[in-house]
């Protein structure tokens, strides 16, 4: 290892002799690199001129071979790779292709060593190569790293002037037409399109907020809005039937919420909050994933009725007197035959015998009347014990 380091240290001047000399043709290094970067699509799409680039790939170019020469890095010589990532990122260009771009330098460079160094320079090129890769490298994660802190800047503003829109379309702007038109573009979505509402606890908060960064990376929208005792998630249903569950919808599987799975334009989604509150509130703890009003809509109902009449506590005051053993073996009964509307199924269900079903059904009906087995009378049994 002494002996490689001595031959380093023999062979250096030479090596910087052979970067001073690549270091004068910079503007053929940049057309270089930009016939090269005619295979990476994002920087044929006009995102960035073709001037703007030629001065980047130059400047670049120039930067790394100084900080090989002078033995630093990139990063303690200039703020051009910070400036270059985040102007990438403002730019729209994917991080993919800013890596791919920026990796192009090593082969520009080491191209043009190759082509002016003579046979005896390639013992002096394979001693020195780490040293350019090196600063290349740092150089990549220089631009990367500042067009990651970038973009998390660009999608917390987002964020923020999201929630303004959404806080609009719950108060009273959202009740006037220009105002929807407005906050739709500012979502950059459609008003007249079709969406799905969920409402979630706010112990939930933090894991959705999750869960929309994740889908906004991959180009998924889903809003999230703050609300008191409530936390109110959104977005623009498929424009295609998709096969299964929309990506939000099975990113949220875990999580339990109510939800009105199709909102007829951007104005209804504040009524469809309310209507998918009111579903969240039935969700037992039991419970997970998103519940639909087809799935609750007996629990919701009774809510409604018992919050104005005490419905469900008038309609089976009659099971007060008796016994918690027996009332739980009658309202067992009852739930089972509402459910299979059959003494047979319900008898094999609860492995009795079908009079013992029977009977219990004949108790319920004296002590309530109610007959489950007439449809009307069976319905307001249905609602009470939801």
């Amino acid at each position: 290892m002494r002996n490689l380091a001595k031959r380093k240290q023999e062979t250096l001047a030479r090596w910087r002799e052979l970067i001073v000399g690549t270091m004068r043709n910079t503007d053929d290094l940049a057309t270089a690199f930009l016939d090269r970067l005619e295979s990476v699509e994002a920087y044929q799409s006009g995102l960035v001129d073709r001037d703007g680039l030629r001065d980047s790939a130059r400047e670049s170019i120039r930067l790394i071979l100084e900080a090989v020469t002078a033995g630093a890095t990139t990063t303690q010589l200039s703020s051009l790779p910070s400036d270059l990532g985040r102007l990438r990122a403002r730019q729209g260009i994917p991080v993919e292709d800013l890596v791919t771009a920026v990796r192009l330098d090593f082969g520009i460079i080491w191209s043009a060593l190759l082509w002016r160094a003579n046979s005896a320079d390639m013992a002096v090129l394979a001693l020195h190569v780490d040293s350019l890769w090196n600063v290349v490298d740092d150089y990549a994660r220089a631009v990367h790293q500042s067009y990651l802190e970038e973009k998390a800047a660009m999608a917390a503003f987002t964020r923020d002037e999201q929630q303004t829109y959404l806080a609009e379309l719950f108060g009273p702007a959202g009740l006037v037409p220009s105002k929807i038109e407005q906050i739709a573009r500012a979502l950059k979505v459609d008003a007249d399109a079709t969406f799905r509402v969920v409402v979630v606890d706010p112990e939930a908060s933090q894991a959705v907020h999750r869960i929309a960064n994740t889908l906004a990376a991959g180009g998924e929208q889903l809003f999230v809005l703050n609300q008191s005792g409530r936390v109110v998630v959104l977005w623009p249903a498929a424009r295609t039937p998709t096969r299964g569950l929309e990506t939000q919808h099975r990113q949220l599987q875990d999580v339990a919420g109510g939800m009105v799975a199709a909102v007829s334009g951007l104005a209804a989604v504040p009524a469809a909050a309310n209507t998918a509150h009111e579903i969240f509130r039935t969700i037992r703890p039991d419970e997970h994933g998103l519940t639909t009003l087809t799935d609750a809509w007996a629990r919701v109902t009774k809510g409604r009725l018992d919050d104005q009449t005490d419905f469900s506590a008038h309609l089976l005051s009659g099971l007060a007197p008796i016994t918690d053993e027996e009332r739980e073996r009658i309202l067992e009964t009852v739930r089972a035959y509402l459910a299979t509307g059959s003494v047979t199924d319900t008898a094999a269900q609860l492995f009795c015998h079908r009079n013992t079903v029977l009977n219990r059904l004949g108790r319920f009906e004296k002590l309530t009347s109610l007959n489950v087995t007439v449809p009307d009378q069976a319905a307001l049994a249905l609602l009470a014990l939801a």
